[in-house]
């Protein structure tokens, strides 16, 4: 069975456009984006720019982009980008460990290596709970990420794609080896549909990657471009696009008019997959346009005090919070937040970097606290530095800021800022 597996997953010729097209186009930095799209149109002479992409086709250097050691950027790791999406998502449970203790079972293909009676044994946790915990896990990108087997794997890859044959989640779940061994039609008896729909099914699930790390794309430019801007006028907000925003196509509707006239039937296949190919394109740049500004807007409108307030810190906000207010998916919102830049009077920002974990205090940021530790620390007397209760007794007292001593070492341990006998100067 394993060796059938493997030859029903072979790759089409060019399955990762497909998905880019269907998930991950969102998730493309703007450099990468402007080379995605000039090697689609190397091969589709049917579309062009509406305007003139301001990163010139791989010109990069040219259009006044930043370098990513200004703003000290580091390359992410899949283990980092996962770990990263369970802390903005979810607040600080024992639910969340649980996730968290999934992560550490990953192995290099993104698939988990302990079974739930496993888990269950090795963490003491309900069977509820660690259930819970890998499906959470599950949730997040890339898609298939968690999964016990290829079968969960391609079920969970599935289910985030609209353009999903309606039946391919369900014969998956049913009959996933009838449709490895190519019994299609069995499959075409069991569910009332005709050969054809389980060819297509079959072909999708092609397109799918049996490794769910494979999807995942760790940064690798060097420049960074903003694709939002923000400039305060009269203690005001305004949010807009830069001349780095998501590019839009035009079709070239004259040359299609002058091929559609060449009576062949190899010419007229050839125009009408090239104009399928256009409209999936453009609908895919349309909507991570729209997205990256309406959930930017959101974000930044949050944020606004961080803007107009020179010290002010920045709000509790994270994206279960964006969920509710756009009411998108978490996915989308991860992917929309990554690798997006925000040009602000206070320098250029990831968009990430503006959401800010909740701490144990309530409607008070971590972000606030860690700032209002560290100026306590900074403005204390070198000679008599403060304890660590002592430092939680004045943050009660000047900032309402209530923690316990223990809490408090634990922030300190995470600036990277000493103990007080090793703070004190002799």
């Amino acid at each position: 069975m394993k060796l059938t597996q493997q030859a029903m997953i072979k790759q089409t010729q060019a399955p990762l456009p497909f998905l880019i097209k269907s998930v991950g186009i969102l998730q493309l930095n703007r450099v990468d984006l402007s080379h995605y799209i000039s090697n689609y149109m190397s091969e589709n002479p049917l579309m062009t720019f509406a305007n003139d992409d301001a990163l010139m086709f791989g010109s990069e250097s040219s259009a006044e982009g930043i370098n990513l050691d200004e703003i000290n950027a580091s390359t992410q790791t899949l283990f980092d980008f996962i770990t990263e999406q369970v802390e903005l998502f979810y607040r600080q449970t024992p639910l969340r460990d649980m996730t968290m203790w999934w992560i550490e079972q990953l192995d290099t293909n993104g698939y988990v290596t302990k079974t739930l009676e496993e888990a269950v044994q090795i963490t003491g946790e309900s069977d509820y709970m660690v259930l819970d915990g890998l499906t959470l896990l599950q949730q997040l990108d890339p898609p298939g990420i968690g999964a016990r087997d290829l079968r969960e794997n391609l079920m969970l890859q599935t289910e985030r794609l609209d353009s999903a044959p309606n039946l391919a989640y369900i014969i998956l779940e049913e009959n996933f080896d009838r449709l490895v061994n190519r019994q299609w039609s069995d499959l075409a008896t069991i569910y009332g549909t005709d050969l054809s729909d389980i060819r297509a099914i079959f072909k999708f699930i092609q397109t799918l990657s049996p490794i769910p790390a494979n999807l995942y794309q760790a940064p690798q430019t060097e420049m960074i471009y903003p694709e939002l801007e923000v400039t305060v006028t009269n203690q005001q907000l305004t949010i807009s696009e830069t001349r780095f925003q998501t590019p839009l196509l035009t079709f070239d509707q004259a040359y299609y008019d002058e091929l559609a006239q060449i009576d062949k039937p190899s010419i007229q296949d050839y125009i009408k997959a090239k104009k399928q190919e256009f409209d999936q394109l453009q609908q895919a740049l349309q909507k991570r346009k729209e997205t990256i500004l309406r959930v930017g807007t959101a974000i930044l409108s949050h944020q606004k005090d961080y803007f107009l307030t020179e010290n002010a810190s920045l709000q509790p906000l994270q994206i279960n919070d964006l969920v509710k207010q756009l009411q998108l998916h978490e996915s989308t919102i991860s992917r929309a937040i990554r690798g997006t830049y925000v040009q602000t009077n206070r320098g250029v920002i990831e968009l990430k970097s503006l959401l800010s974990k909740r701490s144990v205090v309530k409607d008070t940021s971590q972000d606030a606290i860690f700032t209002a530790l560290s100026d306590l620390i900074e403005g204390e007397d070198k000679t008599h530095p403060l304890s660590d209760q002592q430092l939680a007794d004045t943050l009660k007292q000047t900032k309402h800021i209530a923690l316990s001593r223990r809490t408090i070492a634990k922030y300190r341990s995470q600036l990277g800022i000493p103990s007080t006998r090793e703070r004190k100067i002799r």
